[in-house]
């Protein structure tokens, strides 16, 4: 059985309140990372299973969102089939958990299988719609109620989401989710005011080359640490000393806060690893995460990632 906090219930209700005014019946449930986006759509699955006896069909695109997927539904005692490569298809269960391009080759292209009949069509990471395989796939649903998840319903080259969803139900932001001791407090370390007149883009991307040449440069790096404790040396990364990730992240979905911090194996983001958007520029405070310390104890900390 899944316990849900309390902003995971109201997104849950609001769900089944819009859906049942009957005007709206695309949604996105807009929640950061960590706040439980998949314990969300589980338990509104379960509702629609458990009460309505409906179908659902999910789509993800990546082999670990379907497997967290699964072990949602299983905690919440719902046994489902799984359309992925290499998984023996169960097309009796009236829950199917699909990836995308599995689903597309074998339904849509080679029309080896039928689609999986559905009443509700779950798509997580939904920013991905506008794809054409998602797209053709929403189309062959036109009764269903379609939900789609997101942490970043923006996408990076500005196409909308509106000609897909008509509503969005949004769950408490990073910010007030710390403050309440669901999701890790931070302090991040940060270059300040890179120059980056000159650096030219292409596609909506800054040019990887010139910008790596323009972050990676020690004095970018040094100024980092002037609002901590210790020195500059002490906060630049280096093969003895990783740096670590600066995500705020939960550990499990209870009610107690999201603790327990451990040392962090990870190598230190290269400048061209970083995200590249012009409108990411702006955004002086995180352009190259560097360290993340536990507020109390100065510790590196890496959180299991939540759902």
């Amino acid at each position: 059985m899944i316990s849900l906090r309390p902003y995971q219930n109201d997104a849950v209700a609001d769900f089944h309140r819009t859906v049942a005014v009957g005007n709206k019946r695309r949604i996105i449930v807009v929640a950061p990372t960590g706040a439980g986006k998949t314990i969300i759509g589980a338990s509104i699955v379960t509702d629609l299973i458990r009460d309505l006896n409906k179908s659902v069909l999910v789509l993800a695109h990546r082999r670990e969102i379907i497997t967290q997927t699964c072990s949602k539904l299983l905690a919440a005692g719902f046994s489902h089939g799984v359309i992925q490569a290499g998984v023996r298809p169960r097309p009796l269960e009236r829950v199917q958990v699909a990836s995308i391009q599995t689903l597309w080759v074998r339904a849509m292209h080679a029309e080896s299988m039928e689609l999986p009949p559905a009443d509700l069509l779950w798509i997580d990471e939904c920013h991905h719609v506008l794809a054409m395989m998602y797209r053709k796939i929403i189309n062959a649903y036109p009764d269903a109620i379609l939900l789609g998840t997101s942490a970043t319903p923006t996408r990076g080259d500005g196409r909308g989401l509106g000609g897909i969803f008509e509503t969005i139900i949004e769950t408490p932001q990073v910010a007030e989710l710390i403050k309440q001791k669901y999701l890790v407090g931070t302090r991040v370390y940060a270059p300040i005011d890179p120059d980056l007149r000159g650096v030219q883009t292409r596609q909506g991307d800054f040019v990887e080359a010139q910008l790596a040449e323009r972050m990676d440069r020690p004095q970018l790096v040094g100024e980092s640490s002037s609002t901590g404790t210790n020195s500059a040396s002490a906060a630049r990364p280096s093969p003895s000393r990783p740096a670590c990730s600066t995500r705020s992240t939960s550990a499990t979905n209870s009610s107690s806060p999201a603790c327990g911090p451990s040392i962090s194996t990870a190598r230190h983001r290269s400048p061209s690893a970083m995200p590249r958007s012009p409108a990411w520029s702006a955004a002086r405070s995180i352009l190259s995460p560097i360290a993340m310390y536990s507020p109390k104890a100065g510790t590196a900390l890496r959180s299991p990632a939540a759902s």
